[in-house]
């Protein structure tokens, strides 16, 4: 044994104040009770504290990750492959319009599959 496992030899008045004597388990076991709530109310804003910081840190770095792509995607593709990318979507949108159209003058959809 050493000076840091060794058990203490010390029977001061101090020393032995600090251990509580209980005369039934329940005694003992209502003040770990109060104690724990104790701790643990002095615990709660350190860890609601890191638990914010960490959904802060991780909803910026999602938000900072889909921008970058984003950003980095429009200035990669060339601007010939845009042109034709808005092109082909004013046409689908213009067929989807008109195809919406001609179901409605047809009966719909319920019409055209009956």
């Amino acid at each position: 044994m050493n000076e840091f496992n060794k058990p203490s030899t010390d029977s001061s008045p101090e020393a032995e104040s600090t251990r509580a004597d209980y005369h039934s388990f329940s005694e003992a076991f209502d003040a770990a009770r109060k104690d724990a709530g104790s701790k643990a109310r002095e615990a709660a804003p350190k860890l609601k504290g890191a638990f914010e910081g960490a959904a802060h840190d991780i909803a910026y770095g999602v938000a900072f990750g889909a921008c970058f792509a984003g950003y980095f995607a429009k200035e990669f593709v060339p601007e010939g492959l845009k042109a034709s990318l808005r092109r082909g979507a004013r046409a689908g949108s213009g067929a989807a319009e008109r195809a919406a159209e001609t179901s409605s003058e047809t009966g719909g959809f319920e019409a055209a599959v009956s």
